[in-house]
């Protein structure tokens, strides 16, 4: 028999999955035109946040070194990425968003940010103040996670600093 916290937690990943189906079953138009697939545009986001060593974005993304690397020159090869040596360590690789590539984010955030606009004007300000609270909690435990897929338990925190870490290429 299932405990409260089991129950809970599947209707939390029901709800989540159902959002996450409504959210992203219908991209727009602007959306396609980006030509990105889901792991590109999921290395993007985090790259948006700053500068990133090789190794913190195959971490992020759960893919190999090599995986993370080829999927990079590609991203490289549209003008959204740029990739080289750490100015500190010249056998460490990172990577940083490009002009372009802040542009062309910036643009996917506005197209998700008029989505959720819609979203928004569907909810009473009532429904808004009950709401945020929750998110603002599912955000903090979300940043949390975030934090340990980047720099996993026993590595140093990385504090907007590229960790140091080898590429073998």
């Amino acid at each position: 028999m299932a405990t409260d916290r089991e129950r809970l937690t599947e209707r939390f990943i029901e709800l989540l999955e159902g959002m996450y189906v409504g959210l992203c079953s219908s991209p727009s138009n602007e959306w396609w035109e980006m030509e990105l697939t889901m792991p590109q545009l999921k290395a993007l986001a985090l790259l948006h946040q700053g500068t990133h060593r090789m190794g913190d974005i195959a971490a992020y993304l759960g893919t190999s070194l090599s995986s993370a690397t080829s999927m990079i020159d590609r991203l490289v090869d549209k003008g959204l990425v740029d990739r080289g040596p750490d100015p500190n360590d010249r056998r460490v690789v990172v990577c940083e968003l490009t002009d372009h590539g802040r542009e062309e984010m910036e643009r996917f955030w506005r197209i998700e940010r008029m989505r959720t606009v819609e979203l928004a004007n569907e909810l009473t300000a009532e429904e808004l103040g009950v709401l945020i609270p929750a998110m603002e909690l599912f955000y903090r435990v979300a940043q949390r996670v975030q934090e340990r897929l980047i720099s996993p338990p026993g590595a140093p925190a990385a504090q907007g600093q590229p960790t140091r870490d080898r590429e073998d290429s």
